[in-house]
């Protein structure tokens, strides 16, 4: 896999949990069969190409040295990504906390494609 098809793929994927976050209506109730059922299988497929995101992007990052995203912006973004998944079902943070993570991760995805874009 490449950088560029890895990035668009986690992009779609979180635009998924942004649709399902703003779809519920009320706080769901915490249950196993919610967990098993929808949150584990969601949260693993984000999270398995997020960890094929995150070396090629450590990567990237390292040999262009780009000015602008840094390798801890990397690290930060995966862990939001975590963040973004697993609030998608539960709602348990407010609309704007779950927006700025969701729009901190997808600038620092899309700011990594447009640098790549440049250079094509």
């Amino acid at each position: 896999m490449n950088l560029i098809s890895t990035s668009k793929d986690l992009l779609q994927q979180l635009n998924e949990c942004k649709d399902r976050f703003e779809k519920i209506i009320q706080k769901p109730e915490k249950t196993e069969a919610l967990f098993y059922k929808e949150v584990r299988p969601a949260f693993e497929l984000v999270m398995n190409q997020a960890n094929k995101w995150k070396p090629l992007a450590e990567a990237w990052v390292k040999n262009r040295k780009p000015k602008y995203i840094h390798l801890s912006q990397i690290e930060s973004t995966i862990e939001n990504i975590e963040q973004i998944v697993l609030q998608s079902f539960y709602k348990d943070i407010n609309k704007q906390r779950f927006h700025n993570l969701h729009h901190s991760v997808e600038y620092i995805i899309k700011s990594i494609l447009a640098e790549i874009d440049d250079v094509l």
